[in-house]
């Protein structure tokens, strides 16, 4: 996570290293939502996905549960965020 404690009305980024071109799939689990976004790694292995954070439960942990995927292998692990006012 670029900020682990963002404050609301900004935004924090899910930062993942992964294969080249792999996709990429982030699912944060809100109090009462859950987000999800899908990318692809650039040529290096890089992918940011932005979460905006906007009237997100103070103090509540946000799990983000990240999978990749490229030619048939799959990976995944889990990252989060506890927003503040």
């Amino acid at each position: 996570m670029s900020k682990a404690h963002p404050a609301d009305y900004t935004t924090t980024d899910v930062l993942v290293t992964t294969a080249s071109r792999a996709g990429v799939t982030t699912i944060a689990h809100y109090r009462t939502v859950n987000r999800r976004y899908h990318r692809t790694a650039n040529a290096k292995g890089k992918a940011k996905v932005p979460y905006y954070i906007s009237g997100a439960t103070p103090g509540y942990r946000v799990v983000v549960d990240v999978y990749v995927s490229r030619a048939g292998r799959k990976g995944a692990c889990k990252t989060s965020f506890t927003p503040h006012r």
